[in-house]
């Protein structure tokens, strides 16, 4: 049990991977080497498809509690389009001439939403949650993040429900293997959660 000097707070974990992107795509246009290039990109591509899954799975499930269901449903089709921009860049190689600017709507549009998150939402949550379920949740965010898939998958359930649940160990299986077997490689992350939780 969580105590006092020790609650996470969600907008805190979160506001982490949105400042993971924002430092990620930095690098990325700041470098030079094709490989450097790839490593970034890829990790781009899992922070990107992580964060969103991880939010829809567990931080929009409360958001009804919350008097922000409607709310809720205005990210999850924010979310839809954000994942088909990063298949878009998942699905095309970095040497390719279209790369930068495929890579660069995904972000844009990932970070758009991040700051209406930011400017709009994380200060109505920290306003209404308790120590205690800002805990619970950010706690249910950082294990969701385990658990979902490292690659986008539009075409998946998007409920927040057991169905994206199944969907996403599956697709977290999947994920796994492809990157197994195509010798994906990542940068680490300049910001980090808790590594206990």
């Amino acid at each position: 049990m969580a105590t006092a000097s020790n609650f996470l707070d969600v907008t805190h974990e979160i506001k982490i991977d949105h400042d993971n992107v924002r430092d990620l795509f930095e690098r990325y246009k700041a470098a030079t080497d094709l490989n450097d290039k790839t490593t970034i990109a890829n990790t781009l591509i899992r922070e990107m498809a992580v964060h969103g899954d991880a939010e829809e799975v567990s931080v929009y499930n409360d958001y009804g509690a919350l008097g922000l269901g409607d709310t809720a449903a205005h990210n999850k089709q924010e979310h839809a389009d954000i994942k088909k921009l990063v298949y878009a860049a998942d699905a095309t190689r970095v040497s390719k001439p279209e790369y930068d600017d495929v890579l660069r709507r995904a972000v844009t549009a990932f970070l758009t939403h991040a700051k209406e998150e930011e400017d709009e939402q994380l200060p109505l949550i920290r306003e209404k949650l308790s120590p205690e379920e800002n805990d619970k949740i950010a706690r249910a965010f950082l294990k969701a993040r385990t658990t979902v898939p490292t690659r986008p998958h539009p075409w998946a359930p998007q409920t927040g429900g057991i169905a994206q649940r199944a969907a996403g160990l599956q697709g977290a299986f999947h994920d796994k293997v492809v990157e197994t077997v195509e010798g994906r490689q990542f940068v680490d992350l300049k910001y980090q959660h808790p590594s206990q939780f």
